[in-house]
């Protein structure tokens, strides 16, 4: 039941509908944006990602068509729900769909609805191997809103949420970047810490840590319940770094403990995190323990700024890998000294708690964006208007 004062309509009855564009053009040499689904990023369309921008000739020899600024855009294929307004005139390729307000729509209050519908989209898209809405099926969304003021009023809120979302997120970026850049400094050598001046020495990373290669247990020794140990097979059981187990075993085949450092062995090679458990570690993961006279931490973060490099050591076209040989011969450079190698790590260890404080803030922030979005476009909280309005 709507709230009082509400409506409901199918999107392509209270919108006009813009058929997306057709196939890519032969040349990108104009000034108007063309749009593909990787370029939605944030609320706005065009955004910093934009690459390619095409002609008036272009886009009348593809058969697209100009969408008007202030239309709000979704994705009609493969990644169904992707929302953005446009916020100048562009071109949308055949994957998504554009929808022009009536003047009683909000475009903004439009959009947050339709970032709520991604539940309706993959239920009405055809069910092949990338899910797809035609025009029929994007036409056909629901949209359930309040007059024109509340309409506003809501969208105001929760653009003061995305605000706050949006600078945490630029925070957190800002200290990746700054963490990024100390790495090339302090893990090379480049920068020293006063009172430190022993020499660093290339060595092999067999030579520094305890290398176990794990090996998968039968499945049939997989359970739910908790019998046996946490199994971890690859990146699927990483998140944040940190290992998350989705299944345990009852076949014990190679272990790692809580702090061994997890390096994954298959794609994505080089992957780092650190375990959590005491877990078994299946075949597509390696857990790494500093030797005596090394510290974990130094080596943990001297990993991790490694992690793009791993590439050029990978094998294999369709599944890339990295065997025991390519871990232990690996070179690492490093101090001798174990206290500087204490002290860089401590410098990192104190980045990435900050880090992730802010992470835990914006998850935090998040979540209660969609609570209050739920309260908000079904009318179970209705807001106060302004007097003017």
């Amino acid at each position: 039941m709507l709230p009082s004062g509400w409506e409901k309509q199918a999107i392509g009855k209270l919108c006009q509908s813009i058929v997306p564009g057709r196939n890519k053009p032969k040349s990108f040499d104009g000034h108007i944006p063309w749009i593909t689904t990787p370029e939605i990023q944030g609320r706005y369309i065009p955004s910093e990602v934009q690459k390619n921008y095409v002609s008036l000739d272009a886009i009348k020899e593809s058969g697209a068509k100009i969408v008007p600024v202030g239309s709000v855009i979704i994705s009609a294929v493969g990644e169904l729900g992707l929302t953005a307004i446009a916020k100048e005139e562009i071109v949308l390729n055949q994957q998504l769909h554009a929808f022009v307000c009536p003047d009683y729509i909000c475009n903004e209050y439009l959009a947050y609805w339709l970032s709520t519908q991604k539940a309706y989209m993959d239920s009405v898209a055809s069910k092949t191997t990338i899910p797809y809405m035609n025009k029929a099926n994007c036409e056909s969304i629901p949209v359930a809103y309040p007059p024109l003021p509340e309409q506003q009023k809501i969208a105001q809120i929760l653009s003061t949420w995305d605000k706050a979302i949006q600078k945490l997120e630029a925070l957190i970026a800002s200290k990746q970047k700054r963490k990024k850049a100390l790495m090339q400094q302090l893990l090379t050598g480049n920068k020293r810490f006063a009172g430190f001046e022993g020499e660093w020495r290339p060595t092999f990373l067999g030579k520094v840590a305890d290398i176990v290669m794990g090996s998968s247990p039968k499945s049939e020794a997989y359970n739910e319940i908790g019998e046996g140990l946490p199994l971890l097979q690859g990146n699927t059981d990483i998140k944040n770094r940190l290992s998350a187990p989705r299944i345990y075993t009852t076949e014990i085949t190679k272990e790692c403990s809580p702090g061994d450092i997890l390096l994954s062995v298959r794609a994505p090679v080089g992957a780092i995190a650190l375990s959590l458990h005491t877990a078994c570690i299946g075949r597509g993961i390696a857990g790494l323990k500093a030797k005596h006279g090394f510290c974990q931490g130094f080596l943990y973060q001297w990993l991790i700024f490694f992690e793009p490099k791993w590439d050029r050591l990978s094998q294999g076209s369709t599944f890339e890998s990295v065997n025991s040989a390519d871990i232990k011969n690996l070179h690492v450079f490093l101090p001798v000294d174990i206290k500087e190698q204490h002290k860089i790590a401590s410098v990192f260890t104190t980045a990435d708690t900050e880090i992730q404080t802010h992470q835990k803030q914006l998850f935090a922030l998040k979540e209660q964006k969609k609570g209050l979005m739920q309260q908000l476009l079904t009318g179970k909280i209705r807001v106060k208007l302004d007097k003017e309005s």
